[in-house]
């Protein structure tokens, strides 16, 4: 299995969403990451039916064209796996075809050994109502998969929903050229595009990492059905009509970022709402179409960093800011009101601020707060 693992591999599928040359780059990355040479992605709208729009790297075409499109595809035992079990999951064929099922069968036999071949991961997704098949191929030598590589074959097919949108809406709207969708990816804050119903469309690479299963963020938002959600229903609504108004054109220029809390209601991560200067071309039609979520974690435990003074979180003032930051350090209210020469009733007034800002109850939790921020100063705002 390639030792980078799925992420590049899933940046490559969304860059060929939008520039079809790449997609045998990202089948050969596919192949790489399941420890094989030969991978396949192609639409077979039923049983029987003869495989379309096919991406094959490794196996010659003749045996794709003359042998399984032909022939042997309406054999495959493979298909007969996924076609009963629910979309979005990948499947190991070891699984399910012993060594004596592989020596009875035509399509092994006379087909999928002789093209060099003997273990596949395969899975189908839903594409326009008809299943598009993923499948990556090792030889015998090569031995069969195991659970690490099915885990990260499968990361790579929860994104491919999400790769055929994004393809979608770039032939629909004519927008290859339109943005730097590499740079998109390359980028180190994390980004989200959605539609204005809030389905997702283009996931880069540092969002993935953001919202890995295994990240505590991966509890405050969420993707559900293809949407973006958030823990806080509220919260989620407040999202919901910025997105729309921003897909609409109705958003101000620099809109103030919505705060989502975690579960003991500190704020883990503030999501900026931009628009983007995509356009679908419908008639009449004169907002963006798509808009962009930019997030950036607020909290984790580790080394502080200072951000600057345009990045101050949870909106707040530089007096706040400087305050959070002492009590963070534990110095008591009456100690900052003495060193910076103001009231009490001043210092207590800015608390107050500071809670309501932050969702903290007291300034013990103001203090555990701000001493576990972790800022990305190189980031911009």
């Amino acid at each position: 299995m390639d030792q980078e693992g799925a992420d590049p591999v899933i940046a490559a599928f969304y860059r060929a969403a939008l520039e079809p040359l790449q997609w045998s780059v990202a089948m050969r990355a596919f192949a790489r990451l399941a420890g094989g040479d030969v991978a396949c992605c192609f639409l077979k709208a039923e049983t029987g039916a003869v495989p379309s729009r096919g991406y094959v790297t490794g196996l010659d075409q003749g045996a794709w064209e003359d042998g399984y499109r032909r022939y042997y595809h309406a054999l495959d035992p493979g298909y007969a796996v996924l076609a009963r079990a629910p979309p979005g999951r990948m499947h190991l064929m070891q699984d399910y075809f012993s060594e004596q099922v592989v020596a009875r069968s035509e399509y092994f036999q006379d087909f999928y050994l002789r093209a060099g071949v003997r273990y596949s991961c395969s899975g189908i997704v839903r594409d326009n109502g008809a299943l598009t098949i993923l499948s990556a191929h090792r030889a015998a030598g090569q031995g069969p998969y195991d659970q690490s590589t099915h885990s990260q074959l499968q990361r790579v097919l929860d994104h491919l929903p999400n790769v055929f949108r994004l393809r979608d809406t770039a032939q629909q709207a004519q927008a290859q050229g339109a943005l730097a969708w590499e740079a998109l990816d390359a980028s180190p804050r994390a980004l989200l595009l959605v539609h204005a119903c809030l389905r997702l469309i283009f996931m880069n690479m540092a969002a993935q990492r953001l919202l890995a299963a295994t990240s505590p963020l991966a509890a405050v938002l969420t993707l559900h059905g293809g949407k973006v959600l958030v823990r806080m229903s509220q919260l989620q609504q407040q999202l919901a009509q910025r997105v729309r108004q921003t897909c609409a054109g109705l958003a101000c220029h620099r809109p103030a970022p919505l705060y989502a809390s975690d579960a003991d209601g500190r704020p883990a991560l503030e999501i900026g709402i931009l628009p983007l200067p995509l356009r679908l071309g419908q008639t009449g039609g004169e907002g963006a179409s798509l808009a962009m979520l930019s997030l950036r974690p607020l909290f984790r435990n580790g080394r502080r960093h200072w951000p600057g003074t345009t990045e101050r979180p949870c909106g707040l003032t530089g007096a706040e800011w400087s305050l959070a930051l002492a009590l963070a350090d534990g110095m008591e209210p009456a100690e900052y009101a003495q060193r910076k020469g103001v009231r009490i009733s001043t210092v207590r007034s800015q608390i107050q601020a500071i809670l309501g800002k932050t969702g903290t109850r007291r300034c013990s939790e103001i203090a555990s707060l701000f001493s576990a921020l972790e800022w990305d100063a190189g980031a911009q705002p």
